[in-house]
């Protein structure tokens, strides 16, 4: 039995497609369609009564989190089947990441097809836990800290524009000004592992377990395919106005030691100044409040279906 959740309001006009692609998939297909979070909470429920070998998530960013929160909110993240993720969100960098960028109903009908056929590749990844303050604790696979997250702040504001990634963020920094506290540094003490930091603060982070984060974006040289045994970091020690400058090439990885430090990192904690702000985890911002505590970290890994170079069924190959 496969199990799918469809986000109706993700924002991509293929998502009607998908819809009706999911649909058709048979009686083997059990489809919530997520209106509201507590859709998904009753998606839990009903996966630990009657376990499926497969859930599509087809949705956004936001919609991947909801997942991984509410399942690891109720206790059940280690009993979640794999996870087949479907980019038809505002943000859907996540399932661009894992499956490509095809269209979906299409990618859904060959995806099924070569499952049935025993095709398969899973991998685990890591998953993030995120603890600020008193809120209650949030789940995803990627996070972005300081200058990314309060740009990927604005995205969410329609600041900078709709259906955008880190890859048209980034040229947007490289050709407009923003304002320097968008660029000031996190300031620590830091807790982190498995060594630890050194540096007083940091004005750029990203902590995922992703290859080609956000798309076309590729922060972590010599990392390739997904990332199994840590989730990779960068970090900047630089002033506003330079970290504006440098941003671009910093998350493309072309600046090396002293000012960028990347790789297998499991933990980051800190305390927040007096000043709020945010981290992005999975598209949605969490808000910062003044000297609330700060956590993320690897809390679990997840199987997640990896899928490019997909066979097509025998039905396309016909002359």
């Amino acid at each position: 039995m496969l199990a799918a959740l469809l986000n109706p309001q993700a924002g991509n006009a293929q998502a009607v497609d998908l819809r009706e692609a999911l649909a058709a998939a048979g009686a083997r297909l059990r489809l919530t369609v997520a209106e509201h979070p507590d859709a998904i909470d009753r998606m839990v429920v009903d996966l630990a009564a009657n376990p499926a070998e497969l859930l599509i998530i087809a949705g956004g960013d936001g919609t991947v989190s909801q997942v991984l929160t509410r399942f690891a909110r109720a206790g059940q993240l280690d009993a979640l089947p794999p996870l087949l993720m479907l980019p038809v969100g505002r943000l859907h960098t996540i399932a661009s990441a894992l499956t490509g960028s095809e269209n979906p109903a299409t990618m859904l009908t060959r995806i099924l097809y070569s499952w049935g056929k025993g095709v398969r590749r899973i991998r685990r990844v890591p998953v993030l836990r995120a603890q600020i303050g008193d809120l209650p604790e949030a789940w995803g696979l990627t996070a972005s800290l300081g200058a990314p997250g309060r740009l990927h702040r604005d995205i969410r504001a329609q600041k900078l524009g709709a259906h955008m990634g880190l890859a048209g963020l980034l040229a947007k920094v490289a050709v407009q000004p923003f304002e320097p506290e968008r660029f000031e540094a996190i300031v620590g003490p830091f807790d982190a592992e498995p060594e630890p930091l050194t540096l007083p603060g940091f004005t750029a982070g990203v902590m995922s377990a992703l290859p080609g984060f956000f798309g076309m974006v590729s922060p972590f040289p010599g990392v390739d395919g997904v990332a199994v045994h840590g989730v990779h970091a960068v970090f900047s020690e630089l002033g506003p106005m330079a970290t504006q400058a440098s941003l671009p090439g910093l998350l493309l990885g072309r600046m090396g030691p002293p000012h960028v430090w990347h790789g297998e990192l499991t933990k980051l904690a800190w305390r927040n100044g007096a000043v709020p702000d945010v981290v992005v985890l999975e598209g949605e911002d969490l808000p910062v409040a003044p000297f609330a505590p700060v956590s993320i970290e690897v809390g679990a890994r997840v199987r997640v279906v990896v899928w490019r170079d997909l066979p097509l069924p025998a039905a396309d190959n016909k002359p």
